[in-house]
């Protein structure tokens, strides 16, 4: 039985994040195109182990991947968890087997005790997070001896065509901060973490028009601005000035969207 832990509030701009996603929660999955790609590779570095007792899902949102991990691991207890509560409502209301878990939580500061689950995997939700350091401490916590760690997140060079648009527009990116990967690199060095595999690859989206690209940004709930960037307000006026900007990178496959993605799998030693 996996035991809980008190946990801490989350801090007042991760509780925005949170409610962003929770009404983004219907419509996310029609939206997440980059997120099932990436999902999918990162799930390659997953341990061919069958065995495996408690599962965990960081920041499982809609609960796809939650469900893809019960189903590659049948006789483990998976658990989905989630800052966004409606998120988990969702995810509730489609995966209600009892094979499934949820539970609400930060993941900066995980509500289980230590030495609890076989597998940590996380897909695009670490970095929303204060601290790359901190997490790491936190899964390395609550993983058994020679347990794994897989997940992806973003590095620098993210949403640079957005970025650059909008400086164009206002001299401000928009966006959130992005940390390199070899300061990722450094922060698993000093981990704890066996050295395992991290590499970065690009992911780039293409779209017809700046509307269906906000649209679907919107729909993920992922036009969250973190502390110290500028969002204002958009008025037709700045959209405008926005469309025009962006227009300036067309390809001929469309308005291009990159992403930096990190993959990575570490083990926790034995």
């Amino acid at each position: 039985m996996i035991q809980y832990k008190e946990s801490a509030l989350c801090p007042r701009h991760r509780q925005r994040i949170a409610e962003n996603f929770s009404r983004a929660a219907k419509t996310y999955d029609s939206a997440a195109t980059l997120q099932r790609i990436v999902a999918r590779k990162a799930m390659l570095g997953l341990p061919s182990a069958l065995e495996l007792e408690r599962v965990l899902d960081l920041g499982s949102g809609t609960g796809r991947q939650t469900m893809e991990l019960q189903q590659r691991y049948p006789a483990a207890q998976v658990v989905g968890m989630d800052m966004a509560m409606g998120m988990l409502q969702h995810a509730q209301r489609e995966l209600s087997e009892p094979a499934f878990s949820w539970c609400a939580g930060d993941i900066e500061a995980l509500p289980f005790t230590s030495d609890c689950f076989d597998l940590v995997f996380s897909s695009l939700a670490i970095q929303w997070c204060e601290s790359l350091t901190s997490v790491l401490q936190e899964v390395q916590r609550t993983l058994k001896p020679g347990g794994y760690f897989v997940f992806s997140s973003l590095a620098s060079g993210s949403l640079m065509e957005l970025a650059q648009a909008w400086r164009k527009v206002d001299g401000y990116s928009h966006i959130n901060h992005y940390e390199t990967l070899d300061v990722q690199t450094q922060q698993v060095a000093a981990s704890g973490f066996e050295s395992g595999s991290l590499k970065q690859q690009a992911e780039v989206l293409h779209y017809p028009d700046v509307n269906v690209l906000l649209k679907e940004l919107r729909a993920l709930g992922v036009n969250t601005v973190t502390e110290g960037a500028r969002q204002g307000l958009m008025t037709r006026r700045r959209l405008l000035a926005f469309r025009d900007a962006y227009e300036t990178l067309r390809v001929p496959a469309g308005l291009p969207l990159t992403y930096q993605v990190v993959y990575g799998v570490l083990r926790k030693p034995r």
